[in-house]
């Protein structure tokens, strides 16, 4: 799992570190069987890992995926479980401090993506492993056991229902009776991907009216005649190689360069939106709702968007608009908050689309290590983004290789 192991520990008597720690595992199988639904489907702590990682164990939202929650007086790795999609993903960090209580210290740092399915089995393995040993000891009736038993019954479409709580950050069984009405009517009047980014990011408390802000913003957009040359370069493009070890933000940034490809465009020039997508401001019932977008028939693309938001930022969510409509075609999408696979494709399409690494590394020259604010704002301002997206595509492309 990474570089390091997640259970490589030092013991603070002694000083001497070992890759193992000794503990019952019912404390985990039965954090596992009450976090289930949230492990499988809740991909909100991304977004407040992306605020800010230091307080990633501030929030309850992030809790319920720390493995050190678990509890019972033991001392858990410091190690988040997320759901990405079709994969899961683990990050797990060392004690830098230590409590006089502890007798050891986690030393291990680092992250890894691994096949959602394949962890999901693991954990179920785990939990009737526990339950295996605690029958042949003659312990029946535990609370593992009751909640275990209770997922194991549900049918096709509670699991659905449980999957779509989870989604909204509810635990399904104590937190999503009161959305249950909102939760089914938002599964009849949105399919596909949309009912899914849709749950990612909208609070429950405003599904309501965000699903009304939606159905007029459909209105809007199949009434709408918008210039056709985005459908003519979508015809023209052809999904880029990809290799099996590909991060999401790798698709991003490879379908971003097929684009600029197939339009002659330089590195160096900023990309001109008007001609491929048209705006149109709209207050969302939902702050967690950038923008809802989507083409009429024989139309291109229209985004209904947040108004007030700086250019830039106006820029970069119709950038990321026009990636669903060049690369996931859908009659409506929605561009959120969320920081989940899909959006993070998103997110480094609009990057990479609006101001090429290969862009910025001409214009800082040999030395990008070295470049100063003042660099990244005039970089910012030739391509109309803000100094932020300089900054992450200085981080994440140039000075990463």
């Amino acid at each position: 799992m990474g570089s390091e192991d997640v259970t490589l520990v030092e013991d603070l008597s002694s000083g001497s570190s070992r890759r193992s720690i000794y503990c019952p595992l019912y404390p985990i199988a039965e954090w596992l069987a009450y976090n289930w639904w949230l492990l499988r489907a809740d991909a909100r702590p991304a977004r407040a890992l992306a605020i800010d990682a230091r307080k990633r164990f501030e929030t309850p939202e992030v809790q319920r995926h720390s493995l050190r929650a678990s509890g019972d007086g033991f001392l858990w790795p410091d190690l988040l479980i997320i759901p990405d999609g079709r994969q899961t993903h683990l990050i797990w960090h060392e004690d830098r401090r230590v409590s006089s209580q502890w007798s050891i210290r986690f030393l291990g740092r680092g992250e890894a993506y691994l096949d959602r399915e394949a962890v999901e089995r693991e954990f179920a393995r785990l939990i009737s492993a526990v339950l295996t040993r605690l029958a042949e000891m003659g312990i029946t009736g535990t609370p593992l056991e009751k909640e275990w038993a209770e997922i194991q019954r549900a049918e096709p479409e509670e699991a659905e229902f449980c999957i779509a709580a989870a989604r909204l950050g509810l635990d399904p069984y104590a937190e999503a009776e009161p959305y249950e009405q909102l939760i089914l009517q938002a599964s009849e009047d949105l399919q596909g991907q949309l009912f899914g980014d849709f749950l990612d990011a909208v609070e429950p408390a405003s599904m309501g009216k965000a699903l009304e802000w939606l159905r007029r913003a459909r209105a809007e957009i199949a009434s709408s005649r918008q210039a056709m040359d985005a459908l003519e370069l979508r015809n023209e493009l052809r999904m880029p190689p990809t290799s099996p070890g590909d991060r999401s933000w790798q698709r991003g940034w490879n379908q971003a360069r097929a684009v600029r490809q197939v339009l002659g465009l330089p590195d160096g020039d900023a990309f001109v939106l008007d001609p491929y997508i048209a705006g149109l401001d709209r207050r969302a019932a939902d702050r967690g709702l950038q923008a809802v977008a989507g083409a009429a028939e024989d139309s291109g693309p229209l985004a209904i968007i947040q108004p007030d938001r700086p250019a830039t930022s106006r820029r970069f969510t119709l950038a990321r608009a026009l990636w669903h409509y060049l690369w996931e075609p859908e009659p409506i999408f929605i561009v959120t908050t969320a920081y989940t696979e899909r959006q993070k494709v998103e997110r480094a399409f609009a990057a990479e689309l609006l101001a090429p690494a290969g862009g910025i590394s001409e214009l800082l020259g040999n030395a990008p290590e070295a470049a100063l604010p003042d660099d990244l704002e005039a970089i910012a301002d030739r391509f109309d983004v803000s100094p932020m997206v300089v900054k992450h595509q200085l981080e994440n492309q140039l000075l990463a290789v």
